[in-house]
């Protein structure tokens, strides 16, 4: 086991503020079809409710902007600043990324139709309001399709809620809203019964079923297990030149833990040495959480020289508090033991002391 003492603020803040602000956009639309009902709880006067909508419409923008910030912070997926807006090319899930950008995008479109409502005139601002309810729809599907907490019971039930309660406030809508059955009222209802119908089929038929991290478009490099698995590439024609490692060095850099599902955490350790040349070392561990570390089940070692190299890459063969031992290898017949020695720093710094011996050569 290796204990990190890196801070999961942001980690869990993501986490956090995508679940409220799904709440939260769930308390606007509910609020917004109530309003257009004209209805309010006895001795309220409507205006009340009126204010709490405006409230919590501004306080659901600033908890999606905290969790679009925190995300791309966070760094664990490779998720970049243009993904939260133009959606469908990102590298990290790029649909239900995708629709997380749709649903800010809408977002945009709203508020900004709202600022400008005086201008606009009121049936302008009224078919872009509409996108509203697309927006929920399409911020239900980004959290379950993305969401490392999909399968948590606590997430099932805040989204059976949301679902509901949306569902709920549609029929009272189409019940009351119109004198006649409009093809409007008929496509509203139809979409009050069929879309629970509908998402609870896709989603355990989706990401309830074993392997929806790959089919959901995750990287192999960040999946759980799978970084032992090292692919040697054929041998090009002409190997890159040697290059002389030191034996003894010493490096500073990066430890920071990543919990996953289930359970599951990943310890990245960013290691850069202090030569001339330096080496980038980047460790990788992967098992399940116990406190502030975690128990490991496999691990893998990326060292890459300076000057064009090829990288050294391989396993972890050994963990014994902050000690690591790896083999690695060039793909072109070196192979080296690696040892380090790591000091963990209250907020994650890292130093070691890194040992490299020969095992063969490939002369």
């Amino acid at each position: 086991m290796i204990a990190v003492t890196s801070s999961q603020a942001i980690w869990y803040l993501a986490r956090g503020t995508g679940a409220v602000s799904l709440l939260l956009l769930t308390t606007v639309t509910v609020l917004g079809i109530l309003n257009v009902v004209r209805w309010s709880p006895p001795a309220t006067p409507r205006f009340v409710l009126q204010r709490i909508h405006r409230n919590v419409s501004l306080l659901a923008v600033v908890f999606i902007v905290i969790h679009i910030v925190t995300v791309v912070v966070d760094g664990f997926a490779p998720i970049r600043w243009i993904d939260t807006i133009v959606p469908f090319r990102s590298a990290y899930r790029p649909l239900w990324l995708g629709l997380g950008a749709v649903a800010f995008d809408l977002l945009i479109a709203v508020i900004v139709t709202s600022l400008l409502r005086g201008r606009l005139g009121y049936r302008t601002w009224r078919a872009v309001h509409w996108m509203a309810y697309g927006l929920w729809a399409v911020a239900v599907f980004h959290g379950l399709g993305i969401g490392s907490d999909s399968k948590q019971l606590w997430m099932l039930a805040l989204v059976v809620v949301s679902v509901g309660a949306v569902a709920v406030a549609t029929i009272l809508r189409v019940a009351v809203g119109w004198p006649s059955w409009t093809p409007t009222r008929i496509t509203m209802a139809f979409g009050a019964l069929s879309v629970p119908v509908f998402l609870g089929a896709w989603f355990v038929a989706g990401p309830l079923q074993p392997g929806w991290a790959v089919r959901a478009g995750t990287p192999a490099s960040l999946l759980p297990h799978t970084a032992t698995v090292v692919a040697e590439a054929p041998p090009p024609v002409a190997a890159p030149a040697p290059i002389v490692l030191p034996s003894t060095t010493s490096g500073q850099g990066t430890t920071q833990l990543h919990p996953l599902a289930n359970g599951l955490a990943r310890v990245v350790i960013q290691i850069q040495t202090q030569d001339a040349h330096p080496l980038d070392i980047r460790v990788v561990l992967n098992g399940r959480q116990e406190g502030q570390g975690i128990s490991m089940t496999d691990g893998s070692v990326v060292l890459t020289p300076p000057k064009g190299a090829a990288p050294y890459q391989g396993a972890v063969t050994g963990l014994d508090g902050g000690n690591i031992a790896a083999t690695l290898s060039d793909g072109h017949g070196d192979r080296i033991a690696l040892t380090l020695a790591l000091q963990i720093s209250a907020g994650g710094s890292t130093t070691a002391q890194i040992l490299i011996q020969a095992v063969s050569t490939g002369e």
